[in-house]
């Protein structure tokens, strides 16, 4: 019994733990599955930009960004997609679809008081080839 209680404890701090990393941007959810896929992280060099490098790739990636209040920010999405598709889909507080950006609306702006934290969704299907979020 007292095995049990620890190994809830410890399930339990993990999660936390997990989740604490997630909600402040440092930790991502992936669900996807492909034959090669390759994302360039967002600490190192190219701070201010999601880019990704994939082959039959299918899922999603969900990624949370936090951001500055009273600027108003631009998203661009570019892509050389030569099969399926991939998207990206911008959530504000409570869920709420802010911006889909895909081949047909490239650019969004959004402002920093629609919540200092934004949900990033990145959605596959099928696809091959590569994309970017600046």
């Amino acid at each position: 019994m007292k095995e049990f209680f620890i190994v809830a404890v410890l399930v339990i701090a993990v999660f936390s733990l997990l989740y604490i990393l997630y909600i402040n941007g440092l930790a991502i959810i992936n669900t996807k599955s492909a034959l090669f896929y390759m994302c360039y992280p967002r600490f190192c060099r190219r701070k201010n930009s999601i880019e990704e490098k994939f082959i039959s790739c299918s899922g999603s990636i969900k990624r949370v960004i936090c951001l500055s209040r009273s600027k108003k920010y631009r998203f661009v999405f570019s892509s050389s997609v030569t099969k399926g598709s991939v998207y990206f889909e911008i959530y504000g507080a409570k869920k709420k679809l802010i911006a889909r950006l895909n081949e047909e609306n490239p650019c969004e702006f959004i402002s920093g008081e629609q919540g200092t934290r934004l949900r990033v969704v990145t959605k596959f299907k099928n696809a091959d080839g590569e994309s970017k979020l600046i």
